[in-house]
């Protein structure tokens, strides 16, 4: 079963990184878009932990996975970015075959944020469709204790193109974080199934 796994996530891998590459050549040029307002953030409380709340409506496919982020987060907080990048590209509101896998540590290229090297985390996760003409994209990342959350996610928001693959945009671009895990999406409204 061990080998079984390590192979699916091999081929994942494969598959993500051809469908990131074809993404890559089939747009040329994108045009400038706009992005979800920023986030803002809470100021903690005694035993509460901080939160960056996106600018979304909760019925959106954005607001959903949202939710669903700090709903894992609050029942279990020491879930890992891989993990939550899992729990999230399996969620019911999502209505297409995704995968998720780990960010290397070294890694120079983001899908979705044309030449913008993203730095300043520990972990972090992909998750994604299988099929590269959905507009959809999102990221979890584990930032350090002390890290300046608000500015990672900010540095997020200003960098990401939501008309990165093939030539579609993504409605929605939605980021925050719950204490020092940030979630990053870039989506369509709504996928019908």
């Amino acid at each position: 079963i061990y080998l079984e796994e390590i192979k699916m996530k091999k081929i994942i891998a494969m598959l993500l990184a051809a469908l990131m590459a074809l993404g890559m050549v089939a747009c040329g040029a994108a045009e400038e878009t706009t992005t979800t307002a920023p986030a803002t953030t809470e100021a903690p409380a005694e035993n509460k932990v901080a939160v960056i709340e996106p600018n979304v409506d909760a019925n959106t496919l954005g607001g959903k996975l949202w939710n669903a982020f700090v709903s894992a987060k609050e029942t279990k907080p020491e879930t890992s970015a891989e993990e939550m990048a899992n729990l999230l590209v399996t969620n019911e509101a999502i209505q297409f075959m995704g995968g998720a896998m780990p960010l290397e540590a070294n890694q120079e290229f983001f899908t979705g944020f044309d030449n913008y090297a993203i730095t300043g985390y520990e972990s972090g996760a992909i998750y994604m469709p299988m099929i590269g003409t959905i507009p959809f994209v999102g990221y979890v990342f584990d930032l350090a204790e002390g890290a300046d959350v608000a500015a990672f996610v900010k540095a997020l928001t200003d960098n990401a193109n939501p008309r990165w693959n093939i030539c579609v945009t993504a409605e929605q671009t939605v980021a925050g974080a719950y204490g020092n895990t940030v979630f990053f999406l870039m989506c369509p409204a709504s996928i019908e199934g």
